[in-house]
């Protein structure tokens, strides 16, 4: 299949899957008469790319799912390992946001005319412990 065959199945433009190829997430397919020509497996790659992007995966981590185990290393064990890495990554995400909402909601109840009456108060506040802070 050609590459806008296979960027219309996948939903993908053509450039993202010459950008997945030059990432090395896609081996470079066979080309005729200079044109790329693709097998269908490339369709299920770009599957498990698409899902491992939405699911917070870098490049280099699907790299390394797609990649970087033997070859007979069965599916199940790359995800387990790739995940068992990400999940904390992920928690640790989930508190800093959590941590920046309650800053922000801290800051709605800002009464300051100027700027710099908020910097005053902010600066008592600097730092790790800036969770809930509050200019006034």
């Amino acid at each position: 299949m050609r590459i806008g065959e296979i960027a219309a199945r996948a939903r993908l433009a053509t450039s993202a899957i010459r950008y997945y190829e030059k990432a090395g997430l896609l081996e470079p397919p066979s080309r005729i008469g200079g044109r790329r020509v693709y097998s269908s497996d490339v369709l299920h790659q770009l599957v498990i790319i698409r899902f491992a992007q939405q699911t917070g995966f870098t490049l280099k981590e699907i790299r390394l799912l797609l990649h970087g185990f033997p070859e007979k290393t069965a599916a199940s064990v790359r995800w387990r390992k790739l995940a068992g890495r990400k999940i904390p990554e992920l928690d640790a995400a989930a508190r800093r946001a959590l941590a920046m909402k309650k800053t922000l909601e801290g800051i709605l109840e800002c009464k300051c005319q100027k700027l710099e009456q908020c910097a005053r108060g902010l600066a008592r506040h600097l730092g790790p412990g800036t969770v809930g802070a509050k200019c006034c």
